[in-house]
């Protein structure tokens, strides 16, 4: 079996690596998440050059349905393995809902 695992997948140095606006804390430490200072650059999904339906090429994290649609049509038995927190916060995650129903 062959496993694509997302969380390794995304480069977080390219994106979100540098800020926490919302000042979000670990749910089990409930200490804020750190930023990092390192000095790649970031790509967000307006980030330019942009491609044909105006999302940025550059940009790691917009490319989630994509990459779905891509195991999908080469394999026919692709399904996923979703890891859940004991309290299914991972639920209250729009994006994570949006991505499994993908």
């Amino acid at each position: 079996s062959t496993y694509w695992i997302c969380a390794f997948a995304v480069n977080q140095h390219t994106g979100i690596c540098g800020c926490n606006p919302n000042r979000d804390k670990d749910p089990v430490l409930g200490e804020e998440h750190p930023t990092c200072t390192c000095s790649r650059s970031k790509h967000f999904n307006g980030t330019p050059p942009l491609s044909r339906s105006g999302a940025s090429i550059a940009c790691e994290m917009n490319k989630f349905d994509a990459v779905m649609h891509f195991l999908v049509g080469r394999d026919a038995t692709f399904a996923q393995v979703i890891a859940v927190d004991a309290r299914f916060d991972l639920f209250s995650r729009a994006w994570c809902v949006g991505e499994l129903a993908e």
